[in-house]
């Protein structure tokens, strides 16, 4: 009997364990397995992939003083967008077109007025002014240019008035006149007041007029005279333009923003021949930001894609909006993201890749993308609470927790809620649902 029932003893040993053992791997198998991930504080970062261009903030187009009627060709240029020149250096080789044609047609120009000037004083060598004769007509003159100024100057009010579509009041200035119609209205006034006076001044005079036949010899020997001066300024001006242009320099220090010219192009007075930045004026790149959602100020990191050297590190030197209302970034150009480039000038042929960085003031708690669960307002996290059985033992169950996002990155979420001190459920192995018991992998 005894030994009957130590048998008995150790069977029934056997079956509970085996039970027991059983028990344990079923429940392994049917219970979901997790990892768990912890919350921190800290400042929320977002990284936004943008694009950029070189950008060029301030910029001072360069012409050339050309005498009305002439013109240049370009023969070559010494310099592209992007460049960076030191004053003195050249910048174009140019050459007056048909300079010595024009020239020899000035020449004869003066020598034909000198002439009928010579034959007019051989004629009239009798004719002698008296003093206030010629101060008569050193009057009449005055009032014929007073008059042409107050016409000119009439005639750009009228045009302002016009593009701005107002009209003249009896007094004062129109309402809502711009500076530059203000400052019109301010000459014409001081023209007509001019030519009033030079007008009272030739009355006073007119006693003193002179003859019919001494005032067209007075008016054609005048004509004479003012030819021969204009064309000996032409010919001088067109001398000193051929030698000055033959090398074209930089007046002053700066970047190369744009060249308008090309070899073989022509050039007058009103061509822009190239667009420099002042000395101190340094290129940025110029993102777009209106899709940020996030503060971007001065200070923020950039950075910047590379073609030798990878990514290097600048930042956000100002922020602004442009004309059309968009919101822009300028980023600070270094001498290291030139370098790894190449040249500023490579840097201007397409779009710069850009990574910003911006970081919150305030430091919210941060939660891993993975463990954040819904979409939309309906948000959510799914964290391990424990639970003590009837027979002593404790197992953890699933409790859904709702979020408030304030902000995501793929790295981080940004929530409302201090969830530092909880067990937070992801990466797990099945469907979870509230209140499901789990197990931690390798548990």
């Amino acid at each position: 009997m005894k030994k009957i029932a130590v048998r008995a003893m150790i069977v029934l040993a056997v079956v509970v364990a085996l039970c027991m053992f059983f028990s344990g791997t079923i429940r392994t198998i049917t219970t979901p397995k997790v990892r768990f991930t912890s919350a921190r504080q800290g400042k929320f970062e977002m990284v936004t992939e943008l694009t950029g261009q070189v950008h060029f903030k301030e910029t001072e187009e360069m012409k050339l003083d050309v005498p009305q009627g002439a013109s240049l060709t370009v023969n070559r240029v010494f310099v592209k967008a992007g460049e960076k020149v030191e004053e003195g250096d050249r910048l174009f080789a140019m050459a007056v077109v048909d300079c010595d044609k024009t020239i020899a047609s000035l020449q004869s120009d003066y020598d034909a007025a000198e002439a009928s000037l010579r034959d007019l004083i051989r004629k009239n060598g009798e004719v002698r002014l008296t003093r206030n004769e010629q101060a008569w007509m050193d009057a009449y003159y005055a009032a014929q240019e007073a008059s042409q100024s107050k016409r000119d100057c009439r005639v750009e009010v009228q045009a302002l008035l016009a593009l701005e579509g107002l009209e003249m009041p009896q007094e004062g200035v129109p309402d809502g006149a711009s500076d530059e119609l203000i400052a019109a209205i301010e000459a014409l006034g001081e023209a007509e007041s001019a030519s009033e006076a030079a007008d009272e001044a030739l009355d006073r005079l007119n006693r003193y007029a002179i003859a019919d036949s001494t005032w067209t010899y007075l008016t054609q020997r005048r004509e004479y005279e003012e030819k021969m001066a204009s064309s000996e300024e032409s010919m001088t001006k067109l001398t000193l333009l051929s030698r000055e242009v033959k090398e074209v320099r930089a007046a002053h220090a700066g970047y190369v923003a744009e060249v308008l010219v090309e070899k073989g192009g022509t050039a007058d007075a009103s061509t822009v021949l190239l667009k420099l930045t002042p000395d101190a004026g340094a290129p940025v790149i110029r993102t777009d930001i209106s899709d940020v959602k996030q503060s971007v100020s001065a200070g923020s990191v950039v950075s910047v894609e590379t073609s030798r050297w990878g990514r290097l590190d600048t930042a956000v030197i100002d922020t602004g909006v442009t004309a059309a209302g968009s919101r822009y970034a300028d980023v600070t150009i270094t001498d290291d993201i030139i370098q790894a480039n190449g040249s500023l000038s490579g840097m201007m042929q397409g779009d710069i890749k850009l990574r910003l960085t911006t970081r919150a003031q305030e430091a919210t708690c941060l939660v891993s993308p993975s463990a954040v669960r819904g979409s939309g307002s309906d948000r959510y996290v799914y964290v391990a609470a424990k639970e003590t059985s009837t027979f002593g033992g404790t197992q953890m169950k699933v409790q859904k927790v709702s979020v408030t996002v304030l902000n995501e990155s793929a790295s981080a979420v940004s929530v409302a809620e201090d969830l530092t001190r909880s067990q937070i459920i992801y990466m797990e192995d099945r469907a979870l649902s509230e209140g499901d018991a789990v197990m931690e992998y390798g548990g």
